[in-house]
């Protein structure tokens, strides 16, 4: 290498250790925080942290079926967790576990519940804020079984701290409508 091609490399080189200064002195670093979304306020879902055995009832099923759901508190303050066991029964071939998780979406105004299973199923459904005792969730998500056609509503009314019953349908492929309907007691 002649002595202008080493003049004109050790150019080159100044030339592009400057301008990377120069650009890293313009990048603007943001100091504050990451924001967070607003904590939702979970007070009026409390009563519901404990133990709970419920009786389900379809109507495509030859009787009752007995459901144990545990709630409890995420430690950051944005969920409220519950673990579904739905107990076995002449027709349901062993224990199946679920869990569900509610939060608050305060920038959307909705509540938001998420809903997985051991088998590989799921759903997400969203409620407005509730008026006075019963909250009316719709699916936005929901895993696709062979027969069912559609989703009705869940519909969950809190009768007393201790008592509580949620209601729904779903429409088969045939047109036939299964109505169920769950009646819990806090143990």
């Amino acid at each position: 290498m002649n002595v202008s091609s080493r003049v004109y490399a050790a150019l080159a080189v100044l030339l592009m250790a400057t301008g990377a200064t120069a650009f890293a002195a313009t990048m603007k670093v943001e100091g504050t925080p990451v924001p967070m979304a607003p904590k939702p306020d979970m007070s009026a879902l409390q009563y519901l942290v404990g133990t709970w055995q419920c009786s389900d009832l379809s109507s495509r099923r030859p009787g009752p079926f007995s459901v144990t759901q545990v709630y409890s508190m995420d430690p950051s303050g944005y969920w409220l967790i519950r673990d579904d066991t739905t107990h076995k029964a002449s027709w349901i071939p062993r224990d199946f576990h679920s869990q569900v998780k509610v939060t608050y979406d305060a920038l959307a105004k909705r509540w938001v519940r998420i809903t997985t299973g051991d088998t590989g199923g799921y759903s997400v459904a969203t409620a407005p804020m509730s008026a006075g005792m019963k909250k009316t969730y719709t699916y936005v998500i929901q895993a696709k079984s062979r027969d069912i056609a559609t989703y009705g509503p869940l519909v969950f009314v809190k009768l007393s701290d201790t008592k509580k019953t949620m209601t729904t349908s779903f429409t088969e492929t045939s047109g036939r409508v299964v109505t169920a309907k769950e009646t819990c007691t806090k143990s």
